[in-house]
């Protein structure tokens, strides 16, 4: 998908933010990643991507007035995903391995006890990953309901089996439900989180 078809599709509010961009590099993935998300969710409504109306909810979370239609977005470096679905709570979120953090020091400050114990049990480089994949399931959860940040990380506790995120163990309520789901290239950890059981549909779609 060309930039220009991307930036066609956008609202005023959506170009202003994209020149807000420092870099090029990031401007161009806001506009291509919003411009992917319009021409998606434009196929599901069978409308016009240009035609799409975004509304945000009272937690800061996106919506589609009028529509049975949820979704959910997250992008890290060039990649990006897209969850769709007729759950109203629906979250995911996508994490490179190759990105550069501290591994132990954010372990000590945003995972439970349970969840580091898992982690000083795996080999260094499988602990990098089983880290991604316990972050992706708990920012997955803080979007599903909207609540963002604002449910700190360690308020949520994921249960892993063999380091991928099995069960979401807290927040009780409202209990919830996550899933790994394996991209292509295996580069990036990615889960889903809902408030109600779902299974995982997974498509590629060509830029």
């Amino acid at each position: 998908m060309s930039l220009d078809l991307a930036n066609s599709w956008l609202n005023q509010e959506e170009r202003a933010r994209a020149e807000r961009f420092r870099f090029p590099v990031h401007r161009e993935r806001f506009i291509r990643g919003r411009g992917m998300l319009r021409r998606l969710l434009a196929a599901y409504l069978e409308t016009d991507p240009a035609a799409i109306t975004f509304e945000i909810g009272e937690k800061g979370k996106p919506y589609l007035p009028g529509s049975a239609i949820h979704f959910n977005l997250s992008h890290s470096e060039g990649r990006a995903v897209l969850a769709v679905s007729r759950l109203p709570s629906i979250g995911i979120d996508i994490e490179c391995f190759d990105r550069r953090v501290n591994v132990d020091g954010l372990s000590r400050r945003c995972f439970r006890e349970s969840e580091i114990s898992g982690l000083l049990e795996l080999p260094e480089e499988e602990k990098r990953r089983a880290f991604f994949w316990i972050w992706t399931a708990k920012e997955a959860r803080m979007k599903a309901t909207g609540e963002g940040f604002s449910l700190e990380p360690q308020c949520i506790e994921i249960n892993f089996v063999n380091g991928f995120p099995h069960a979401c163990l807290e927040p009780c309520f409202p209990a919830a439900h996550v899933a790994p789901v394996f991209l292509p290239g295996g580069d990036a950890a990615c889960t889903v989180a809902a408030l109600s059981p779902f299974t995982v549909t997974l498509g590629e779609v060509p830029c």
